[in-house]
């Protein structure tokens, strides 16, 4: 099971935060195509599964990551799924249906806010 506490902090670490907090949140996808202002925050990606068909695929690109998963390969993900985000996001849905099919869907993060 991996310490999801040991890696925010590692990746704190890195960013030279010495001292924040943390907050679940979610995304709610509700279009194929969306992108998000994390207002400089930075956000650790956590769903361990999606409400969306088994074949659709989910990128999540941001200036300094890139996240790409299916149903399926999240499922499977253990721990590749903690990803961290900042800056932008941008969501993009393939392979969910025709056009007009979308079925929208939420994802799960950490906010991770410095505090001073």
């Amino acid at each position: 099971m991996v310490d999801v506490g040991t890696l925010i902090l590692i990746e704190t670490e890195a960013r030279k935060i010495k001292k924040y907090k943390t907050v679940a949140c979610h995304i709610d996808v509700t279009s194929p195509n969306m992108i998000l202002d994390l207002n400089k925050y930075l956000y650790m990606f956590c769903s361990e599964d999606v409400d969306a068909k088994i074949h659709t695929k989910v990128e999540l690109i941001s200036a300094d990551n890139y996240y790409a998963f299916t149903k399926r390969t999240l499922q499977d993900a253990d721990s590749s799924q903690f990803q961290f985000f900042t800056e932008e996001m941008e969501i993009k849905v393939s392979n969910y249906g025709k056009e007009g099919e979308f079925i929208p869907f939420r994802l799960e993060f950490m906010k991770i806010i410095p505090e001073t």
